[in-house]
């Protein structure tokens, strides 16, 4: 699933997948190739699956994409007529630590609540700052600035298998790539992002494996550490055992993991990808004040924090 930097582009009809350097090509060149093929024009794209990991895959071009099927991390980047929960596809990041392949336990897990990453973030990121100011100087909790390096990965797996609470703060974008090391560290995680959206959750009940905080409860001095405190042992483990069970779906490098569910989400968008084509080629022109997002799907209610 690792396209290193490519851009994916398939048909659901042939079962047939282009991979293609999009930096060397240029993106907006790929574009013009690509709606120049039969399988393109004959739905519109409808039927096409692009692999948008990055932030910042194809934001030149992805008005002339999002008829597709979009795999992407979450959607702080893109607009609501651009991608939906209905269209498209959340993938995880790929983990960067080693899977914890003990068994569940709190006897090597010291550390209450850990976290290990880049402290100044743009955007829902700035929580990042408030957060180490509440928390830097909190017995028990390990929280660090530090950037991408393999001294810093060996230190973050050290970490995370030995704290019970992994925090998982909003970075430039909801979602990064500590949250899944976290969950295949068995550690905890709290996550304080507000619009962060998650993977396969048709399968997964995420208040059965993480923690979730709003942003405003989460910087409360000496909440998030007194209520962490208040957990129970026993609910610990039910957490942890929960994490191992779902473990298998962000490995990629597991026959049965991240790479199957995948496609399984992908094939369960054929219903509505029929639909769409159909009714794209009876549309008649339409003057309308906003854009048609007839596929979005967002929640209006939300929660303030679970503990």
């Amino acid at each position: 699933m690792d396209t290193k930097g490519r851009l994916v582009a398939g048909s659901h009809n042939r079962n047939e997948f282009v991979l293609i350097n999009a930096d060397e090509i240029g993106r907006e060149g790929l574009m013009e190739w690509l709606e120049e093929q039969v399988y393109w024009k004959r739905n519109n794209g409808w039927d096409h699956v692009f692999i948008c990991q990055d932030p910042n895959a194809l934001y030149k071009v992805v008005d002339r994409v999002r008829n597709g099927v979009l795999l992407v991390s979450d959607f702080g980047r893109l607009g609501r007529n651009q991608a939906s929960l209905v269209k498209d596809v959340i993938l995880p990041y790929s983990h960067r630590i080693n899977t914890y392949n003990g068994d569940v336990g709190v006897e090597n897990r010291k550390s209450l609540l850990f976290f290990m990453g880049n402290r100044y973030r743009k955007e829902g990121g700035k929580i990042r700052d408030l957060l180490f100011q509440v928390l830097e100087k909190e017995k028990d909790v390990t929280i660090k600035h530090g950037a991408q390096s393999r001294e810093s990965r060996r230190a973050a797996t050290q970490g995370m298998h030995t704290s019970k609470f992994c925090l998982h703060p909003a970075g430039d974008t909801p979602s990064a790539c500590r949250l899944f090391d976290a969950i295949v560290s068995l550690c905890i995680p709290v996550i304080v992002s507000d619009y962060i959206e998650l993977p396969f959750e048709d399968v997964i009940n995420y208040r059965n494996i993480a923690v979730f905080v709003d942003t405003d409860t989460a910087v409360k001095p000496g909440y998030l550490v007194k209520s962490l405190r208040r957990v129970s042992t026993d609910r610990i483990l039910e957490f942890q055992k929960e994490l191992k069970k779902v473990k298998r779906y962000f490995e990629y490098e597991n026959p049965n993991g991240t790479v199957k569910e995948i496609w399984r989400q992908v094939s369960s968008k054929l219903p509505l990808i029929k639909l769409m084509t159909n009714r794209d080629k009876r549309l008649v022109v339409r003057e309308l004040a906003e854009p048609d997002c007839s596929c979005l799907c967002s929640n209006q209610s939300g929660v303030h924090a679970i503990l």
